[in-house]
Order: C-alpha cells, then sequence, then structure tokens
C-alpha cells in the first residue's frame, strides 16, 4: 500500500453524485492527517465540519459504498503475491448514550454494533487489504436458557438470521471477482468451527485453516477426534513466543489470561473422516473428510494451560515443510486483532460522536482502510525489521531523516523508519515496540511537517 496516498483507496467511488465522491477524497485526506483528532479537529472550519456532517448523512452514501473502491485495490493487490491468507474475524464496537439504530452486545447492558472483517495478508503477515467487512446489530433479546447454558436448539440451526452465517458469506464475498487462478486461504479461529461451514468451503473447493474447539465424532473410530490424534506420530517440533494475554473474566474460560514465554510445541498431522453432528442443517453430508494438525505444548510452565490448537484445513500434510505452512497460517490469525486496536486505538472509532448506526457504518467505512495502513506501517517494522520497503516516499523521507532524533541509514529498514515515526509521537525505546496512540501521534506530526516542507517551495 502506498502510505503517502490514502485518497488512492478511495477515488472512484460511486455514491450517486461527483460531487460527492469529491467529498470524500477531501474527507479522508483530512482524515489521515491524524486519525485519533476529533471530527472538529480534523475538519479545521465550522463550515468543513458541517459539510462532513452533511455527506454522513446524505442518503447515497452508505459504508458498502465509501468501501468499494478500496476492495477493489485489495483484489488487485492480491495478483502480486504468491500465497494470500484471508483472515477473518469478529469484533464489537461499544458506545456511550443513546445512538439511533444501536443494539445490544454481549453484555446486555452495553450498546453498539458488530463487525466481522476479512482481511488479506501474504503469507509473510504484510497487509494487503479488506475484502470484505459487514456489520449488524442484535435487536432480539437473548435467547432463554436451559439448565443454566444457552439453548442449543435445531430451531436455532435452522435460523435463516442467525450470526454463525456470517462466516460462509464472508468467504462467498471474498472469492467474488477474484482471478480464477487466485485461491485465497481463509484463516479462521474457534468462532469458525461449524460442520456446515466446513462442508460449504469444501463443496466450492475453497482453501482454508480453522481452529477447532468440538471435540467431534470420527467415522470407524471408538475415541474422538482430539484422542485419535494425540495416538498420532508428531512430524516436527517449533518453539515459539507465545504473547500475553489479559482476559475479561467473561472470556477467561475460552481465553485464560497468561504471560508472555517460549513454547515447545509437538505438531502432528493426519486425515480423518469426521461424523456429522447430530445439531446439523439440512443438506448436510453425513460425513466429511478433512486433514487435522494438532499442535500440543508438552511442558508448559507450572500454573500455565498449555497451548493446543486443533486446526481443520484442506491443504496438503504429506510433509512436515506442508505441516509448519499450515501452522503458520494459522499463526499469522492474530494480525485481524492488532486491525481491530488500529482502528479503536489509532482511530478512537468508539469515542465518536455520531447518533445514529447509519452514520457510525460511514465513518467506519472511512477508518478502516486508513487503520489498514496504520496496520502495514507497524507490521512491516516487526515482520521484516531489517528490510527496506517502508511506504514513505522519499520527500517524507528527507523530513524524517531531518527531524528525528535517531540516526537513519542513506536507506533505512522498516524497523528504523516506524521507530523514528513512533519517537515523533513521544516514544522511547526502552518502552518495547511502539502502541497505535504514539505511532498515530509521531505519523501526524511527520505528515504536518512535509506540508511546510512542501509549502517552502510556494512562499
Amino acid at each position: 500500500m502506498s502510505w503517502d496516498a490514502i485518497e488512492d483507496e478511495f477515488a472512484g467511488a460511486e455514491l450517486g453524485d461527483k460531487r460527492r465522491s469529491d467529498r470524500l477524497v477531501r474527507i479522508v485526506e483530512a482524515l489521515g492527517r491524524d486519525p485519533r483528532l476529533t471530527f472538529p479537529e480534523a475538519m479545521g472550519s465550522p463550515g468543513q465540519l458541517e459539510a462532513f456532517y452533511r455527506f454522513l448523512s446524505s442518503d447515497g452514501v452508505t459504508l458498502e459504498g465509501v468501501l468499494e473502491p478500496h476492495l477493489v485495490r485489495t483484489r488487485e493487490r492480491l495478483g502480486a503475491a504468491e500465497t494470500v491468507l484471508v483472515v477473518h474475524d469478529t469484533t464489537a464496537f461499544k458506545f456511550n448514550g443513546d445512538r439511533e439504530g444501536l443494539g445490544r452486545l454481549r453484555l446486555n447492558t452495553a450498546k453498539g454494533f458488530f463487525l466481522h472483517a476479512s482481511l488479506a495478508i501474504t503469507a509473510d503477515r504484510e497487509p494487503l487489504g479488506l475484502l470484505g467487512a459487514d456489520t449488524w446489530v442484535r435487536t432480539q433479546p437473548p435467547r432463554p436458557k436451559a439448565n443454566g447454558k444457552q439453548a442449543n436448539t435445531r430451531a436455532i440451526r435452522m435460523d435463516p438470521n442467525r450470526e454463525s452465517l456470517r462466516w460462509a458469506r464472508a468467504v462467498d464475498r471474498c472469492e467474488e471477482g477474484l482471478e480464477p487462478e487466485c485461491r485465497p486461504i481463509h484463516v479462521m479461529d474457534r468462532e469458525g468451527d461449524n460442520f456446515d461451514l466446513f462442508a460449504a468451503l469444501q463443496a466450492r473447493e475453497s482453501r482454508y485453516v480453522i481452529r477447532v474447539g468440538h471435540d467431534r465424532r470420527v467415522a470407524d473410530e471408538p475415541k474422538k477426534l482430539k484422542a485419535t490424534l494425540r495416538d498420532a506420530r508428531w512430524m516436527l517440533t517449533r518453539t515459539v513466543v507465545i504473547a500475553r494475554r489479559n482476559s475479561e473474566p467473561i472470556r477467561a474460560k475460552i481465553h485464560p489470561s497468561r504471560g508472555e514465554r517460549e513454547a515447545d510445541l509437538e505438531i502432528s498431522a493426519q486425515q480423518v473422516q469426521l461424523l456429522r453432528p447430530t445439531n446439523h442443517a439440512v443438506g448436510s453430508p453425513e460425513t466429511l473428510r478433512t486433514n487435522v494438525v494438532l499442535v500440543s505444548e508438552k511442558r508448559p510452565p507450572r500454573g500455565e494451560a498449555p497451548v493446543e490448537w486443533m486446526l481443520f484445513t484442506g491443504e496438503p500434510i504429506d510433509t512436515a515443510q506442508q505441516v509448519a505452512a499450515i501452522v503458520d497460517a494459522y499463526r499469522a490469525r492474530w494480525i485481524i486483532e492488532e486491525l481491530f486496536k488500529a482502528l479503536k486505538s489509532g482511530c478512537n472509532f468508539e469515542k465518536r460522536q455520531l447518533e445514529s448506526l447509519d452514520t457510525l457504518r460511514v465513518a467506519l467505512g472511512l477508518f478502516l482502510p486508513i487503520s489498514v495502513q496504520l496496520l502495514a506501517l507497524r507490521s512491516l517494522a516487526r515482520s521484516k525489521p531489517g528490510e527496506r520497503s517502508h511506504q514513505l516516499s522519499k520527500e517524507q523521507l528527507t523530513v524524517l531523516r531531518a527531524v528525528t532524533r535517531f540516526s537513519l541509514e542513506r536507506s533505512p529498514t522498516n524497523e528504523q523508519v516506524c521507530l523514528a515515526i513512533a519517537g515523533l509521537g513521544g516514544h522511547l525505546p526502552s518502552n518495547g515496540p511502539p502502541g497505535w496512540t504514539v505511532l498515530g501521534r509521531g505519523y501526524n506530526r511527520l505528515l504536518v511537517l512535509h506540508e511546510g516542507w512542501q509549502a517552502r517551495g510556494e512562499a
């Protein structure tokens, strides 16, 4: 992505009026200078602010229309990548006060809406852009519970509006418009653990790596899946760094808190034939053949839950190299969580003072590509720290070299550029990798200084 041309991600939007399309580009230029600013601060004048609010409320302006040019640019970028991963995940946006159109979140007292995003990245985790963004609101009260557990009836599985269908819809939308030779690997966490989804992916010959949580029945095996896999011979070992995690109480059972550590993993793989669960959709096949990779930590630290991932995939598992690629594809899933952090912290999306779901959705369309661009800058610094593939223009790099307190080489590395930008925002190297707030603040200062540099020739 071009770091100094965020407006290119919105050019050509069809919003029913060319003036709206031109206004969109000007709005994005203003927001891109510092996505953390409030709308009044970013727009700069009462007149521009009023025009901005009119734009958000226009009948012809929608999230889908605003975001479509970015989706097109993303599909174009996919052609240059040898392997493309599409990481899917859901996040919730919580807002204070009464806003028209919002619904309940996981906690019944909170109001907001949900986003299911599909982020395309390269195999080495460089963001290419979004291929889909679906939002929805929960308007119905929680389903009644039985014996203290959420009801899980066949009626729920037959509901055409059930939220679990978002995973299959996302795959359909992502693959629309792709060249036939472009076959991305869809990567999902445990929320994508759904027999009907696996069947749909196989029916359309889509590629996938999905972590599962249910211990399923296996054809011609007395044991369930997890026990069967634990008896299999491991194919390779890996030592990986497990990130620190502080879980909220409501999520602690599924995602327990843990400290950062190195984990020694043993990895096995085999093909199995799954039996259809009793709670299935009409038309599901009776059995489903899939490859399964089990990743297990054998010696976790005392008091820590062991790492264990069970991955369903259609990718080949004949060699240790192929199995390692599957594990690496799943390990890349965390980058979409970083995208959500960029959106919430780097762009302050949940602090936006807009009064309705419709205007919030349009604003989300503005901030999503900006968040991808912030993510690209930091991801390159982490995944390719020693490479010289940063996305600053030559002029921006000249300005950065002139004002930073760091010593930048003539052709600096990604890590050096990222640290220098974060330094403009007040980051100290002793504090570890820069966060979204200081990175956004430093980039804003660089853009302001660059504008002054460009204006020197006009004076």
